[in-house]
């Protein structure tokens, strides 16, 4: 493979994966009382064990794919744990949108919902949406 050529399904995971790391640092949960405000990131939050998963999750398929794209000397094992890789995005991709799904709908009263946790819900979306893609493009194969 070109080390230049990147399939779309894989630049929409790179470009997720970066985007949820990122946004990760950004305000999670916000709490204003009293004049007084205070915000918290995934990595700061009273979720921060939980919150952290799908940042990393993000960060593992964009390191698959890096690796993959950019490294072709790196060798990869073909399956892990009996999964191909393209099985192991649509499932990290999932989880990642699944828990990203139930920070948004949990009643997280008296903290507002920051910036960081509508990008993480984006970037998960779209870190399945590139997964879903390269089942696509493993079918054309």
């Amino acid at each position: 493979m070109d080390k230049l050529k990147i399939s779309t399904a894989n630049l929409v995971i790179l470009v997720a994966g970066a985007v949820m790391l990122i946004a990760s640092f950004l305000a999670f949960e916000k709490f204003s009382f009293g004049g007084v405000s205070k915000s918290f990131n995934a990595w700061s939050s009273g979720n921060f064990l939980i919150a952290t998963i799908p940042a990393l999750l993000g960060v593992v398929m964009a390191a698959q794919v890096a690796l993959e794209t950019y490294a072709p000397q790196v060798s990869l094992p073909d399956r892990v744990l009996g999964f191909t890789w393209t099985q192991v995005h649509v499932i990290l991709g999932l989880q990642a949108t699944i828990m990203m799904l139930a920070f948004l709908v949990q009643n997280v009263s008296p903290f507002e919902r920051g910036i960081g946790l509508f990008l993480m819900l984006a970037a998960a979306i779209a870190l399945l949406v590139g997964a879903v893609m390269r089942t696509q493009q493993t079918r054309r194969a």
